[in-house]
């Protein structure tokens, strides 16, 4: 269900399970052209804190401390997408407040059986941030 990709639209966080895996919207960063590193460049401007990232006419991109979280931020974007879409086809969904999504994402690493998986790998993002921060 990347169609929130195609059209440019963050998913909002209307259900616990976005606020817990994602701490707030899911964020859409600009097109950006194949072929350089111009796609990396606008994941790290645009990605925030979340580790799930749509790019606008791409798709989906995840980071990680390990290639498994990575890959479950990917299976979660899409199964809300699904959900937030559906959703959307009855009426507009009321969006969760940023402090309770902030508090539900923390207490979801720190509290929730997360926190191993959370400190046993160097941070995915760290590493597209220092790849794509440096100068050429």
């Amino acid at each position: 269900m990347t169609i929130t990709a195609a059209v440019g639209r963050p998913i909002p966080p209307v259900l616990t399970a976005i606020c817990d895996e994602f701490g707030g919207p899911i964020p859409v960063g600009s097109y950006a052209k194949i072929g350089g590193d111009e796609i990396g460049r606008e994941i790290v401007r645009s990605i925030g804190d979340s580790p799930a990232i749509l790019m606008k006419n791409h798709g989906v991109f995840t980071v990680g401390k390990t290639p498994e979280a990575a890959v479950k931020a990917a299976v979660m974007v899409e199964d809300v997408a699904r959900t937030v879409f559906y959703a959307l086809q009855l009426g507009q969904p009321g969006e969760i407040p940023p402090e309770d999504a902030t508090r539900a994402h923390r207490r979801y690493l720190e509290e929730y059986g997360q926190s191993q998986l959370a400190n046993s790998a160097p941070s995915g993002k760290s590493f597209l941030r220092s790849t794509f921060n440096q100068e050429k």
